[in-house]
């Protein structure tokens, strides 16, 4: 398996890639928060979302690439490809010819043997994180929602007043040893357990390989975009898993949306048990799941799972080093 680190977040490791025939985790594209509907984002954003990148996206395989100049377009090295390959733009077919890989990073850039009639602009300045993201990718659907038992313990505080119930603060210590007294009152604490069924998320789930998109924002920036399946974003907020490889990120700047990230890894695998099955999945809630084999304490607080995309602002100079030659 082909692993690479970017956060270490509560004593575990964020880590798994998106590839196809590599031995990687191989399931889900975009997956959204609010529908498992296969046809729900399959079609270009509209309204204030318009123009954000959807139409930069060509096929490039079982993946997508994105034209960043009139003959290069850029995608993930770690999908692979070879030339001679036809990539697809706007109904277009053209035939790589060349290729050249980042060496501090997942990106590569194809060359191919005619001219785009337009390619996305880069996002280039250092001021990412907390803006909102556009994301698309290529694969399946959402699948069958992660639910988890707890059984726990619920306490319950009961106060009464000693003259309520008649009797005296002797004869009350004596009947309820485990009560404690503030003045002419006593304070019982009760406890049962009681066992919740909680939606956790969604598996990935039957590969389509169609085309859909999705919202987020940007919690962390370094050499990767890290964003968060939180549930706080609305529906359209989207999660990745395998067929998202080599999709992109758009963030707008000064009104133009630009390309800032390029598909790679996602958090997990989950298990609901140590001994169980372990799956990928859109997890907005991953308290008492296991974790790469650790697990997650139900103490309350919030810890999504996180996907990451290789930043293009970083690599700014590498890819005009190539398409500027």
């Amino acid at each position: 398996m082909k692993t690479t680190s970017y956060l270490n977040h509560g004593g575990r490791l964020l880590l798994a890639v998106l590839a196809l025939g590599l031995g990687l985790q191989t399931t889900n594209a975009v997956m959204l928060f609010g529908s498992g509907d296969p046809a729900y984002n399959t079609t270009p954003p509209t309204g204030a979302l318009q123009d954000s990148g959807w139409q930069y996206e060509g096929q490039w395989g079982g993946f997508l690439g994105t034209p960043v100049a009139p003959h290069y377009f850029i995608a993930a090295q770690h999908i692979g490809g070879s030339i001679g390959q036809a990539f697809v733009y706007d109904g277009v077919t053209y035939t790589t010819t060349a290729y050249w890989n980042d060496p501090n990073s997942d990106l590569r850039l194809w060359q191919v043997d005619g001219a785009f009639p337009m390619y996305a602009p880069l996002y280039a300045t250092n001021d990412e994180v907390g803006k909102t993201l556009v994301v698309i990718g290529r694969g399946t659907q959402r699948g069958e929602p992660v639910m988890q038992t707890l059984v726990e313990t619920v306490y319950t505080t009961n106060v009464v007043n000693l003259k309520t119930l008649g009797i005296n603060r002797k004869t009350a210590q004596t009947e309820f040893p485990d009560a404690t007294f503030q003045g002419p009152n006593m304070i019982v604490v009760t406890s049962e357990l009681v066992t919740n069924t909680v939606l956790k998320g969604w598996q990935a789930g039957a590969s389509d390989r169609v085309m859909r998109w999705g919202q987020n924002q940007v919690t962390a920036a370094g050499n990767s975009l890290v964003a968060a399946f939180t549930g706080n974003f609305g529906p359209d907020e989207g999660y990745l898993s395998g067929g998202d490889s080599s999709g992109a990120v758009f963030i707008q700047d000064n009104g133009v949306w630009k390309l800032a990230g390029i598909n790679y890894g996602v958090d997990g695998p989950f298990q609901l048990t140590a001994d169980g099955p372990a799956f990928y999945g859109a997890i907005f809630d991953e308290n008492a799941l296991y974790v790469g084999g650790v697990l997650m304490p139900n103490d309350g607080v919030a810890r999504p799972a996180y996907y990451y995309a290789t930043r293009i602002s970083p690599r700014i100079d590498w890819i005009q080093s190539i398409i500027n030659q």
